[in-house]
């Protein structure tokens, strides 16, 4: 519709507010309390006039109409504004020095020549209880701006108005110190402050910024960050932009600091002559490694793996790619090892964590990826959040989740603990660990006999059914009752709901994936979805939730595995010609070794070179000390990170790594949305990009990788990998694309196999389960994560605010269990697996079930993975990280 401004015409769309059509064509309309897409109208600033009205009217909250004409600077609305700013400014304290710039009263204030009084009476005193953050409430307007964020936007619910009158204000968990009070530390509120009164403590301008892709988990947040004297002084979400839509968590709004910090790899390091593999147990780096030039350590690895190969055979040799590294450097990885070192012994961290997903999904439907993108979850009556404690590992997609609960939708969490989003749940499966498929099978047997299957999906998209129904046949309610835990009413009542209140949709992790039979977890989850038609729909879908920031991409570009870039199988000849043509060389013809069974290889003796980028494989990696005697076994262990990570030190070779502050790239998220990775910072030292890194040794092993920069690498991948054809570095700086991206033309795919699996029909997989002994061993350990934390935490660790934040790492018990076992909190205990013991303190975690311990595994204090198993699932070789059976021992 067409709208007069201050005299000018322009357009506007159907509800849309005076304010907002405003700003849309580049009219500043002064607003303190505006918050987008929620209505507030509390602070009055946005006052302005409309023909025909004899009173000014509020922008925020008057629509747009054909021909309104709107006044938005004549000298009643100025005079008006002025009068306001004054008295806001009369009950406004004084700002910190330097910190006024935070404050948007205060440049209005200046803007129209309004001076600032000192206040004389405070409401209360100010708050820095929080490691990293202050509210001072003589800074306060009352906007409630806080609110919206905390509660509407990110879901939290922590902050409340608290008080009456005058002396009214805000308060966390109604009216506690913020430090003490359940903040999440997630800053959303800080960002929403319109004067400064939640403010980071150590805030200061910025001199430029830079807008990224965050590099921790998959959710693949926009970031911007404030950049004062080379380095980050503050960060946070713009709304409206990127998936997160200005939501972040803790890691994302102060996860910095790592990358400046006085550690990192700055110049090559070659093992002194005579020094073994072992740990530097404190000892200086110097007394291990020497300083090397970049020509020295590279003509060294490349005569290495050049030896390695003529004395072993190409297969002798084994590398790790880092799924914190962009899709460019993982593609270039690939190609180095296929092409240049010739063998197919490469692989990246999915194989630690959600190969079940993609193995699964790619078996069932065709593609190893989410079916829907992240915000369709508010379109879903039903939803189902299997084995994720997302509060903690993915904040931004809990926020989804929440929201969607609140506005209605069915929440139902499976999960052997009782986390905080189970508290949210309206119901609420509390399954005993590794019993996964005979829940699901179980209610896949309940809306089998109760005709509750969608007839129409099953019919014209599937196959597999008859063999399928008949193999669940076994999981009857009261077994399932008696194996699970979960009492039998509740099973049916889940299977009704997710069958009949369509569309529902499906999330998990790492509880389902790590277990000895991950893959059939999997699949009892894709065969549900199957069976009441789930898939393809807006609001249904199975979406496994990413672990590492890029560890999707990392497959997609071919970085395991049997598998070339694009998923396209290695073994089939077309896909062979294609790739030797472009690339100008034979490459393998045998699918080779995933991570873990490169360890087993070399431990026997035929795995004789590994490179590892990025892998802390002695902390990443099942059972810690058999990966340790694996490393001291090789001929040649090569490296390459952006700190001396434990694995380094038992490097012959470490090689310095841009981080992905330093890189121009891309990052593809948990939703296969691929989005644009923006350098803040030029590499430390000689530090370099994992591909120039590759691209370099690949000409000394005489193959040139043909790239100048990572631009010439993505167009090789949009050459080579069909669903990418579309993407573009140009096209992505207007935004992230979800793949298939066919043509340059296509938008993308927001939702995948609509109208039938993208591999035709979509197909039904029987699964089984075999109970698990615990022998001598009664507990299960369970490993997972924190919320202020990150995989190893080799960056988080480095960061100021997550370090002062994280607790104490500790082995968490059933406070039944403690009493039991005579345990009080704090106590130092052993914790024995057959593969392994570590001591430990034991801490009280009503939360978890009897029998079954937590602690995460990302503290160097604690090295969780000394206990787990290389006990593998048989499909993936994915590790049973959350079955661990253990006991306590003196």
């Amino acid at each position: 519709m067409n709208v007069i401004i201050n005299g000018q015409d322009y357009t506007a769309s159907e509800g849309e507010s005076v304010l907002d059509a405003a700003s849309m064509h580049g009219i500043s309309i002064p607003t303190l309390c505006n918050y987008a897409e929620h209505e507030n109208g509390v602070c009055r600033m946005c006052m302005v006039e409309i023909e025909g009205s004899p009173k000014l009217v509020p922008a925020c909250s008057t629509d747009v109409k054909e021909k309104i004409r709107v006044r938005t600077d004549t000298e009643r609305v100025e005079n008006y504004r002025r009068t306001l700013i004054g008295l806001y400014m009369k009950e406004h304290g004084n700002h910190p020095p330097g910190q006024e710039e935070k404050c948007t009263l205060h440049e209005y204030a200046s803007a129209y020549g309004v001076e600032q009084h000192r206040k004389v009476e405070l409401i209360a005193a100010k708050d820095d209880s929080h490691t990293a953050i202050s509210y001072d409430p003589s800074l306060c307007i009352g906007c409630r701006k806080c609110l919206i964020a905390c509660n509407l936007d990110q879901n939290n619910d922590v902050i409340s108005l608290v008080g009456r009158g005058h002396a009214v204000k805000i308060g966390f968990d109604n009216d506690i110190p913020m430090g003490s009070s359940s903040c999440t530390s997630c800053g959303a509120c800080v960002d929403a402050c319109p004067t400064g009164a939640i403010i980071e403590k150590d805030w200061e301008p910025a001199n430029r910024t830079v807008v990224t892709t965050c590099p921790y988990c998959a959710v693949g947040c926009q970031i911007e960050y404030g950049i004062t004297d080379d380095r980050i002084v503050w960060a946070r979400g713009i709304k409206g932009l990127g998936v997160n839509d200005g939501k972040l968590c803790i890691k994302g709004k102060f996860g910095y600091g790592f990358e400046k910090s006085g550690d990192r790899l700055v110049r090559p390091l070659i093992r002194r002559g005579g020094v073994s593999r072992k740990p530097l147990d404190g000892r200086k780096i110097e007394e291990f490694f020497r300083e090397a030039t970049w020509d020295e350590a590279l003509d060294l690895l490349a005569e290495k793996i050049r030896n390695t190969g003529d004395k072993y055979g190409k297969d002798s040799i084994a590398g790790v790619a880092s799924d914190r590294s962009t899709n460019e450097d993982i593609y270039a990885f690939q190609k180095f090892m296929r092409a240049a070192v010739k063998t197919d012994n490469l692989d990246q961290s999915a194989t630690l964590c959600h190969s079940p997903s993609a193995a699964m999904l790619s078996w069932s439907l065709g593609a190893g990826a989410s079916t829907n993108p992240i915000h369709d979850v508010l379109n879903s009556r039903t939803i189902m959040v299997v084995g994720s404690n997302t509060d903690r590992s993915h904040p931004v997609i809990s926020a989804y989740l929440k929201k969607a609960g609140k506005d209605g939708a069915f929440l139902i969490v499976v999960d052997p603990r009782n986390i905080e989003l189970a508290r949210r749940a309206d119901l609420f499966l509390q399954i005993r660990p590794g019993t996964d498929v005979v829940l699901f099978s179980a209610m896949a047997r309940y809306i089998l006999e109760n005709d509750l299957v969608d007839k129409n999906y099953v019919e014209k998209y599937s196959e597999g059914f008859s063999e399928y129904s008949q193999s669940v046949g076994s999981f009857n309610l009261l077994d399932a009752e008696d194996i699970t835990g979960i009492p039998a009413e509740k099973i049916e009542m889940a299977a009704r709901i997710y069958a009949l209140s369509k569309p529902s949709s499906i999330f998990w992790t790492l509880g389902i994936t790590e277990h000895e039979n991950g893959s059939d977890n999997v699949s009892s989850l894709v065969n549900l979805a199957i069976l009441t038609g789930n898939i393809g729909i807006p609001g249904g879908g199975l979406n496994p939730i990413r672990g590492q920031n890029n560890v999707q991409g990392g497959a997609d570009v071919g970085g395991f595995p049997g598998s070339l870039p694009g998923y396209q199988e290695l073994l089939d000849p077309l896909v062979r010609s294609k790739f030797e043509k472009k690339w100008k060389t034979h490459i393998p013809l045998n699918a080779g070794l995933k991570s873990t069974e490169m360890i087993q290889e070399a431990l026997a003796g035929k795995i004789r070179l590994m490179y590892l980028s990025g892998e802390n494989s002695i902390r990443s990696h099942p059972n810690s000390s058999e990966v340790a005697e694996a490393f001291q076994k090789l001929d040649f262990l090569a490296v390459q990170d952006i700190f001396l990570n434990e694995t380094a030190e038992y490097a012959d070779l470490v090689l310095p790594a841009a981080s992905s502050f330093e890189q121009y790239g891309t990052f593809t998220n948990t939703e296969r949305r691929v989005q644009l990775v923006r350098p803040l910072f030029t590499p430390p030292g000689e530090a370099r990009a994992d591909w120039e890194i590759y691209a370099d040794l690949s000409g000394r092993l005489g193959y040139d990788l043909g790239f100048n920069d990572s631009g010439d690498i993505m167009r090789e991948i949009s050459d080579l990998v069909p669903s990418w054809k579309g993407i573009s570095h140009e096209r992505l700086e207007k935004g992230g694309l979800q793949w298939p991206v066919p043509s340059t033309e296509s938008p993308g795919t927001l939702i995948l196999h609509r109208n039938g699996a993208l591999r035709g029909r979509s197909r039904f997989r029987p699964v089984s389960w075999q109970p698990k002994e615990s022998g001598e061993y009664p507990y299960v350990l369970i490993t997972g994560r924190s919320r202020e934390h990150y995989h190893t935490a080799t960056m988080t660790s480095r960061s100021s605010v997550l370090a002062a934040v994280s607790k104490a790492p500790a082995i968490e018990m059933n406070r039944g269990d403690m009493a039991r076992e005579g345990l009080k909190e704090g106590d130092k205990i052993k914790v024995e697996s057959p593969n392994g013991k570590l001591a430990a303190e034991v801490r009280s975690n009503d939360n978890l079930q009897p029998g079954v311990m937590f602690t995460t595994f990302h503290y160097a204090g604690l090295r969780a993975n000394i206990l787990t198993s290389s006990t593998l699932d048989p499909i993936t070789k994915t590790p049973a990280y959350k079955d661990t059976r253990v006991r306590i021992t003196r």
